[in-house]
């Protein structure tokens, strides 16, 4: 996909008319790329050593890859479905990961009526991520929205500001009510309780997520909302917790410890102790324990 971007001149007219988009794009950055191209504005490149912030709302959406942002000091991964929303003065950086690259779809709008619409939807007033429960409905939406405004924006200005409130209306209803906030908290609570059940096994996650009335998609958002990982960095999670108890508590040889925590090999759980510990296995032991 070739990248594709404009940036509008904004009137007075559309300043009292209170809602105007001021740019828009679906911007693909390989793998290894230099990250933001120099194709956009002075006023809009950044590097990341300094950021940059932006005198508009900006709602950034990860169509495919993965990254990082910081906003306003907070640190956020972002994956495909990620939604970005950046507030007027909001210091903010982000990047896609050198490996995977990503693909966004981004609108920056202002005025009046912007920050009522926005406003009034719920936002953190210091930027949010959030993943979308119903990316796929939203996607749908955003890419209609962004590939109009390309077509069409520079002739018609208006219509294409009069689309903004439609995102923001699909991001509102978005958010879970009180009575699913509860409902939601439920599975999970059942999700991690399977996970620890069969954190030895091999889980098929999205057979986990139709037993549990849920798209994988909509299972992959809850669970990364309760633990900031998905399921699979949640189920590890849980093992290298038991690893590190069976190495402290107990007079387990290592190769013991692997296969009872379900790994192929003793070099795959060394490799993996090793890594997300940042120690081995052996050491991690030794240092626990009690002095002679």
């Amino acid at each position: 996909m070739h990248s594709r971007h404009k940036y509008f001149p904004v009137n007075a007219a559309q300043k009292d008319w209170g809602l105007y988009a001021t740019c828009v794009g679906h911007s693909r950055s390989e793998p290894g790329a230099a990250f933001p191209s120099r194709e956009h504005p002075d006023e809009y490149y950044f590097n990341w050593r300094i950021g940059r912030t932006l005198h508009e709302w900006q709602i950034i959406f990860i169509e495919d890859g993965e990254g990082n942002v910081e906003l306003n000091a907070r640190k956020f991964r972002v994956q495909t479905g990620s939604l970005i929303v950046l507030p007027p003065g909001s210091w903010h950086r982000y990047r896609p990961n050198t490996k995977t690259g990503w693909t966004t779809l981004w609108i920056g709008f202002n005025g009046d009526l912007a920050t009522r619409l926005v406003g009034g939807a719920g936002f953190d007033p210091n930027g949010e991520v959030r993943n979308l429960s119903d990316g796929n409905r939203f996607h749908r939406l955003f890419l209609n929205v962004v590939t109009d405004i390309l077509e069409n924006g520079h002739d018609n200005v208006y219509a294409a500001a009069a689309q903004i409130p439609m995102l923001v209306a699909a991001l509102i209803e978005d958010r879970p009510s009180d009575e699913s906030r509860a409902s939601s908290a439920e599975i999970v609570h059942r999700a991690q309780m399977y996970i620890k059940e069969h954190a030895t096994e091999t889980i098929d996650f999205e057979k986990l997520a139709e037993s549990l009335g849920l798209t994988y998609r909509s299972f992959r958002y809850l669970i990364s909302k309760e633990t900031s990982s998905s399921p699979l960095q949640y189920q590890l999670s849980v093992r290298l917790a038991r690893a590190k108890n069976l190495l402290t508590s107990s007079d387990m040889p290592i190769s013991e410890i692997a296969e009872t925590l379900g790994f192929n090999s003793t070099w795959y759980f060394s490799h993996f102790f090793r890594k997300h510990a940042r120690t081995s296995a052996a050491d991690y032991r030794d240092a626990r324990s009690p002095r002679q």
